[in-house]
């Protein structure tokens, strides 16, 4: 009898398993593995004088050097949970911009265990996505980028990420409604989301909603951790646009080619009269730039680079990625209904003025000392470069740098131009760097990250 009922029960197992493997399941399957686990480490600068009510002459006679110990700028390391999203094999991940601000080191864990080191390569504080890259040595799990545009009302979906620091948790909701806009301290911080009841906790931000069929559709962000029933994600097709131009970004900084696209779109594709269904249109070239010595030219439609096709300019980006100074790269274009292969040969990108490169590598809007701005700050003579403003989240943010800081020395190198900053950023290389300012008359030494 006992072999019987074993015989039975082994007999609808697989019956009772595929009633239970519904599409949210296997939609789970599909997304999970892209999901990873975001940890930030921060270095936050304190500045503070806690014996500010004992300050008087009479004690600063024989405490100032203690007093002024404790008033200097103090760092401490704090740490952050968050999520992210895979988009692509080759190890590059989406995630908010406010996970990783002003990080200082990002450790990234995938689904199945392994761990990698994050380098963020961009961000966009406005949009709130950032973009992270793994050094992986093989393909990653990449997530498949759905649409929002066509999203319904009630339409099922499904959060995933690592709410309060536990790993690869699920919750599932339906779409409540679609470009919402969210005021926080009196501003509209956030525009255009979508909706949903699916709980979306500290932890969630940065992770994946995606449809029954495991495709994303939105980044989560948490914005309220007292909110019940109301969870929010920035619309994938708006992370799109966005992925656009951080990767673009990072593709400035190496390698260039010269030439400005746009996606193309029905009338472009009506207009060419070709049975291309998508690709990048050439919207200007840079006059003297390889695309235009190339013979690359404005209105031109490119279909392939080095025969792989590129469905739009995020494709275009991500493929020029990879391409080095010295490279030939081989696009594929239509013009005036003729296909065309045309090789460009890749530069290095023009060199940046050194107060771009202020701004670019470390936040910082710069002002090189005059005589009379010495005179106002206590100096004998002109030197180092007034901090005019920081991007906020920059380096010099992260750093704890303030606005009317002078740089004196950047690493071992006297600054007084920002073109002698830049090269001192050139020569050091290390990903970080030392620096010495003055402010209100007291020295300062800081390490700066430099992207």
């Amino acid at each position: 009898m006992a072999t019987a009922n074993g015989a039975l029960a082994g007999a609808l197992a697989p019956a009772h398993e595929s009633t239970r493997r519904t599409p949210v399941v296997i939609a789970v399957e599909k997304a999970g593995p892209s999901v990873v686990n975001i940890s930030t480490e921060q270095i936050v600068v304190r500045q503070g004088d806690p014996f500010y009510q004992f300050r008087d002459p009479f004690f600063d006679q024989f405490f100032s050097e203690y007093f002024e110990r404790f008033a200097r700028p103090q760092q401490f390391r704090t740490h952050s949970l968050g999520s992210g999203v895979i988009i692509d094999p080759e190890g590059h991940v989406v995630t908010n911009e406010h996970v990783v601000r002003k990080a200082s080191r990002i450790d990234v864990t995938l689904a199945d265990g392994s761990k990698y080191e994050g380098k963020l390569l961009s961000g966009d504080p406005e949009s709130d996505l950032a973009l992270i890259e793994l050094n992986a040595k093989k393909p990653l799990p990449a997530l498949r980028l759905g649409r929002s545009d066509d999203l319904m009302i009630g339409e099922t979906v499904i959060a995933l990420g690592n709410p309060f620091g536990l790993e690869s948790t699920v919750t599932v909701g339906v779409v409540s409604a679609k470009n919402r806009s969210v005021t926080l301290e009196g501003r509209e911080a956030y525009a255009g989301l979508v909706q949903t009841d699916a709980a979306i906790n500290p932890g969630n931000s940065g992770g994946a909603l995606v449809n029954i069929e495991g495709e994303l559709i939105g980044i989560n962000v948490a914005i309220r951790a007292d909110a019940q029933g109301i969870g929010f994600a920035i619309p994938v097709d708006r992370v799109r646009e966005v992925l656009k131009g951080l990767f673009n970004y990072r593709l400035i900084k190496k390698t260039y080619i010269g030439v400005r696209g746009r996606d193309l779109t029905p009338e472009d594709l009506a207009r060419h009269k070709t049975a291309a269904r998508s690709g990048v249109l050439v919207m200007g070239v840079d006059p003297e730039s390889p695309a235009a010595k190339a013979g690359l030219a404005e209105g031109d439609l490119i279909t392939a680079v080095d025969s792989a096709p590129v469905a739009d300019m995020l494709q275009f980006f991500k493929k020029m990625l990879d391409k080095n100074v010295g490279d030939t790269v081989a696009l594929r274009v239509l013009r005036g209904g003729k296909e065309q292969v045309i090789r460009v040969a890749v530069a290095a990108a023009p060199k940046p003025s050194g107060a771009e490169v202020a701004r670019t590598r470390l936040g910082l809007s710069l002002q090189p000392m005059t005589a009379e701005l010495a005179r106002s700050f206590g100096f004998r003579e002109p030197a180092g470069l007034i901090i005019t403003a920081l991007e906020p989240g920059g380096p010099g943010d992260k750093a704890g740098l303030m606005r009317g800081d002078v740089l004196l020395r950047v690493g071992d190198v006297a600054v007084q131009t920002p073109e002698q900053l830049a090269v001192a950023l050139e020569q050091d290389g290390s990903g970080q760097v030392r620096v010495l300012i003055a402010r209100r008359g007291h020295l300062y030494r800081a390490i700066l990250p430099v992207r």
